[in-house]
């Protein structure tokens, strides 16, 4: 009976190696595996740093949560504002005359709806004036009264017509005096894109005197690459940024791109539309355009929290005063987010300021063997 188990354990150790085949070799594997678990949590105690509530504070630790949250990466473009030269007027002059007095003169000076553009002598319109007042002196004379008020009429609008307001008019028939100039007045509001003439000159009827702008939106022109067109209109994710208003976006909407690309370059001119409601933005500014693309859902942290050196990692909050350095993988990244592949779970505390406490720690507690982790920003 003895001999038959000693040939079945015999048997069952030839069919299933290492099952029963001997105990020292199962007694090995026990202690691989046990002496595994023990050289892993030593290397997570060599990762592992213990501060006091009195060194937290002392290092500023700042602390983020890891979240699941959208993100996308953006491609930043440098851009200059200009008028948007759709909303540009050109004015011109009503009438044949010298130019006696320019009141609008400044570049991208402010211009008010009937403020005054500029006073022109004109011996046309001045003889348009004194008709209007020799009908008016025929009222007292005895003629046709309905005739009379009809060319009268007429007269007046013929000054309209020529440019004078009606409170000019008005004035001209109250004083009963022709005056040698004549002042024009704008419109609407705007701002001095251009000044086209100079005082004293010469004009003819309809000549360009000014350019004058409509700044409620403005252009943004910048030049792009032609393979990064389609992020700009397929997605019209874009805004923009200024250094004289930091923190504050702006939408901004693409309404022109260059046909043709630019002669040996690979890049396309590309124009957008800013509204500018309280006047902030003026013409010449340096804008920042940001294109949104390759949005998705993912697992996010600041990126202030991302430490570089000879390895990407983060250092994480387990517990109370306690800090383990993680090795993470980053994906796609922006201005302030960073995407993690792996590495980090939702929900995990990660540190975003005071690593170099953290840093230095770390050092004095492994030594010289810890030199891999310098040059790690916090």
């Amino acid at each position: 009976m003895k001999d038959n188990r000693i040939k079945i354990v015999f048997l069952l150790c030839l069919i299933i190696p290492g099952a029963l085949s001997c105990t020292d070799k199962g007694t090995a594997v026990h202690d691989q595996e046990h002496g595994g678990h023990a050289e892993q949590e030593k290397r997570m105690e060599t990762n592992m740093i213990i501060l006091s509530k009195r060194d937290e504070q002392y290092a500023n630790i700042g602390l983020d949560t890891v979240k699941l949250k959208n993100m996308a990466e953006y491609t930043t473009l440098l851009g200059t504002t200009g008028f948007d030269e759709r909303k540009i007027a050109v004015v011109t002059s009503r009438v044949r005359g010298r130019l006696d007095k320019l009141f609008v003169r400044d570049p991208q000076q402010m211009i008010a709806a009937g403020q005054p553009l500029y006073a022109i002598y004109s011996e046309e319109l001045l003889s348009h004036e004194n008709e209007l007042l020799v009908l008016l002196q025929q009222r007292s004379q005895p003629v046709n009264a309905m005739q009379l008020e009809q060319l009268i009429a007429g007269a007046r609008k013929k000054l309209l017509l020529w440019g004078l307001t009606n409170e000019q008019i008005a004035t001209l028939e109250k004083t009963r005096e022709a005056s040698p100039l004549s002042t024009f007045f704008s419109d609407a509001p705007g701002t001095l894109a251009e000044l086209l003439v100079s005082e004293g000159q010469y004009v003819e009827t309809g000549t360009p005197l000014f350019r004058i702008a409509d700044l409620s939106q403005l252009w943004i022109e910048a030049q792009v690459y032609a393979g990064e067109l389609r992020w700009m209109f397929e997605k019209p994710a874009v805004t923009a940024e200024f250094d004289a208003y930091p923190g504050e976006i702006f939408a901004v909407t693409p309404v022109f791109d260059n046909p043709v690309l630019e002669t040996d370059k690979k890049v396309s001119l590309v124009r957008l539309l800013v509204a500018n409601r309280k006047y902030l933005l003026k013409p010449g500014m340096m804008a920042y355009v940001n294109v949104r693309r390759n949005e998705r859902r993912t697992l996010v942290i600041p990126k202030s929290a991302v430490l570089m050196g000879n390895m990407v990692t983060a250092w994480v909050k387990t517990g109370d005063g306690r800090y383990e350095n993680r090795m993470i993988e980053l994906g796609i990244q922006n201005k302030k987010e960073a995407e993690v592949r792996s590495g980090l779970k939702e929900g995990e505390l990660v540190v975003t300021s005071g690593a170099y406490l953290l840093n230095s720690a770390w050092i004095l507690k492994n030594g010289a063997g810890a030199h891999s982790m310098e040059g790690m920003a916090p």
